[in-house]
């Protein structure tokens, strides 16, 4: 057997593990719709909820082509009719979007489709590994890694859900949210860490700022996250390779950081205002030092 299908295997041979999580994530969401919202939210798609009325729609922050995977999703066999090539690359041109060329639904799902009560259909949806080919990354990465445009960027082109780990899919969209460059994820298998690469170690430092000063004082966290200065990586492991307190807990830092997206974007872009060239080539230590002092100054002024 291949390590692909002794890594697919996993979760085939443990749909429990699948079972007991969605069961976590919607605890005490008895409607079809509290429920649909959690799970897909846990999905990686980013969606609004509308309370009064019990619609949900696809968030403005989505991928233009995240409506049309959705609806691919309706189905337990979707990875046998949805057929695209899986990009690492970013491309702004393709990401632009229009109100002519947008997906219903951006403006309301038809959530009654969606089967989220058959247990193989969600085991399906949280199954899905994603290669990562390392010749189809692009310069535009290598840019968004340059000292001037993290100093600058702050709004970054929408990631599609479709490629993405399952359980690591919300964590990606809510760091791209507020404003930091990724291009590989993996959540986990078989017992071994999770992890999120950055474009850079601006990006790097600037999340591990975030998670320093504000993550890690807000959740219990019961996980390690450890920093690989070498790739820009940053590892996600517990302890025994309990993979479902694994994703739980990148869901809840997920959660976390979506919604506190509008504040994360303002206190980076205030940091950021404040960088020089004495910055750029600075020892990592003391530049996250830097990031972590601005971000302190910028909760303690209120910002």
């Amino acid at each position: 057997m291949s390590w692909h299908n002794l890594r697919m295997g996993f979760h085939l041979l443990n749909p429990s593990l699948i079972e007991i999580f969605t069961e976590k994530i919607t605890h005490g969401k008895e409607e079809h719709v509290g429920r649909f919202y959690e799970i897909f939210s846990a999905r990686g798609f980013l969606l609004e909820l509308d309370r009064n009325s019990g619609k949900v729609r696809l968030a403005h922050d989505s991928h233009r082509e995240d409506g049309e995977f959705l609806e691919a999703l309706q189905h337990s066999d979707y990875k046998k009719m949805y057929h695209k090539p899986h990009q690492d690359a970013i491309d702004e041109h393709d990401n632009k979007d229009s109100i002519q060329s947008r997906h219903r639904y951006f403006d309301a799902i038809d959530i009654s489709l969606f089967d989220i009560t058959n247990q193989h259909y969600l085991v399906e949806l949280f199954t899905h590994e994603i290669p990562v080919d390392l010749f189809r990354l692009n310069w535009e990465r290598d840019r968004y890694g340059k000292f001037d445009v993290f100093k600058t960027g702050n709004e970054l082109p929408a990631i599609r859900v479709y490629d993405l780990e399952p359980f690591i899919a919300r964590l990606v969209k809510a760091v791209s949210l507020i404003g930091l460059s990724t291009w590989s994820s993996c959540e986990g298998h078989w017992g071994e860490p999770a992890y999120i690469v950055f474009d850079g170690r601006y990006h790097r430092l600037w999340f591990q700022a975030v998670f320093n000063k504000f993550i890690s004082k807000k959740l219990h966290l019961a996980c390690t996250w450890d920093w690989l200065g070498w790739d820009e990586r940053c590892i996600i492991s517990k302890p025994g390779g309990n993979l479902l307190e694994l994703h739980l807990e990148i869901q809840a830092v997920a959660r976390l950081l979506y919604d506190n997206r509008m504040l994360l974007r303002a206190i980076k872009k205030q940091g950021c205002s404040l960088l020089t060239n004495r910055h750029k080539d600075m020892h990592q230590k003391e530049l996250l030092n830097t990031f972590e002092g601005y971000f302190e100054g910028a909760i303690t002024k209120g910002l």
